[in-house]
């Protein structure tokens, strides 16, 4: 092989590598573009992420209805994700479900179950959450990532126009501070 012939060959393969690196970069921004909700902290004073999630009835089986955000404007709204083998989950949403009691048609508290559904469900009709008020649904496998859950309960309420409000982790102190919030959101005209 010739010096020219191995320069050429060097060349192809070079453009080559430049063209594969500049598509790689093209599918991260486009990716980027897509999900720059994903990569911002979630935080008070931001627009909730979206939510789209099954209804969980008997047994844990989809219901049919969904819960959305947009279909709950003019409602506070508290987001609970949570697991059935949590303890703090299991002594955090029973206390919120009964707040919700009290809040009537004002405000919601949904449910985002992360693990087994037939066991949500069973837990949500159980003792512990007897005079309680949930709405229970299924992460949809992203909803989680949006809301940045990384520990679980993680809570977060959202006010009458779709705006984040509070985000708590952890289990009696975040319940506590959710139902703060939902007061003074409650409280405000």
């Amino acid at each position: 092989m010739t010096d020219q012939a191995a320069r050429r060959r060097g060349r192809r393969a070079g453009v080559a590598i430049a063209l594969l690196a500049a598509a790689t970069l093209l599918v991260n921004l486009v990716w980027i573009a897509g999900h720059v909700d994903w990569l911002r902290p979630l935080e008070a004073g931001r627009p909730a992420p979206v939510v789209d999630l099954p209804v969980l009835g008997a047994g844990g089986a989809p219901t049919g209805e969904r819960v959305t955000l947009a279909g709950r404007r003019g409602k506070v709204v508290v987001l609970e994700f949570w697991a059935t083998w949590c303890g703090p989950c299991k002594a955090s949403l029973p206390r919120l479900g009964r707040a919700a009691r009290q809040w009537g048609d004002a405000a919601e508290v949904v449910a985002v179950n992360l693990d087994d559904r037939a066991l949500a469900r069973a837990f949500v009709d159980g003792d512990t959450m007897r005079g309680a008020r949930v709405t229970l649904v299924a992460d949809d496998g992203d909803a989680a990532s949006r809301y940045q859950v990384g520990t679980i309960p993680h809570v977060v309420v959202i006010d009458r126009d779709g705006v984040v409000r509070m985000v708590g982790r952890g289990g009696a102190a975040a319940a506590a501070e959710a139902e703060r919030a939902v007061a003074r959101l409650l409280a405000a005209p």
